[in-house]
């Protein structure tokens, strides 16, 4: 099973909020980590069946978002040439997930030729952001298998590319994906 990369692309706007409240928790949690102080931090909603696009979603993820599906899908981030859907493997952590959003975003503007303003790397900067704190998290110093701070890396790509195409940190997080329009179906003859 595959389940979006993208927060916007896996949730309903109920689920939207929720993740919106874990996403301060965790950085209430970070903040404790830095500080060493003790905070008053309340537990979030969990998730149900309702907050997600899709039951497969759902029943991948659960109450509580935990990653269990084997493969993450990058909707929209396909080539020209083909279209199929591209796959990565769940198992990555933040910073293989991390690079893979910056290959595709450096592939499609350089080797595929996308347009600056082509409106196809707005959600992949988006993916990109969300997952920067946990990149910054966990990597957030020199590694010398890496050869430099994946996460230095991967925030100055974020902000070129943000910067390139005169996004803000909002833009990003206000992206939802175009909504698909039902048509009549057309009459047999």
């Amino acid at each position: 099973m595959r389940v979006p990369y993208l927060a916007a692309l896996r949730y309903k706007e109920p689920g939207l909020r929720k993740r919106e409240q874990w996403e301060r928790v965790w950085e209430r949690q970070r903040e404790e980590d830095r500080t060493g102080e003790r905070l008053d931090i309340k537990v979030p909603p969990k998730y149900t069946g309702a907050d997600f696009l899709k039951h497969s979603y759902w029943s991948n993820r659960g109450k509580l978002d935990v990653p269990k599906e084997r493969f993450v899908s990058y909707p929209g981030a396909s080539t020209d040439n083909d279209p199929s859907l591209l796959l990565g493997w769940a198992g990555w952590n933040h910073r293989d997930q991390a690079e893979a959003l910056v290959n595709l975003l450096m592939d499609r503007s350089s080797v595929d030729g996308w347009s600056k303003d082509d409106p196809r790397f707005v959600p992949l900067l988006a993916g990109l952001q969300e997952i920067m704190p946990w990149v910054h998290q966990w990597y957030d110093a020199y590694d010398e298998e890496w050869g430099d701070n994946p996460a230095q890396e991967f925030q100055t790509a974020l902000n070129r590319g943000r910067a390139d195409r005169n996004l803000s940190q909002d833009d990003l997080r206000a992206w939802r994906p175009e909504k698909k329009r039902a048509g009549r179906k057309k009459a047999a003859v």
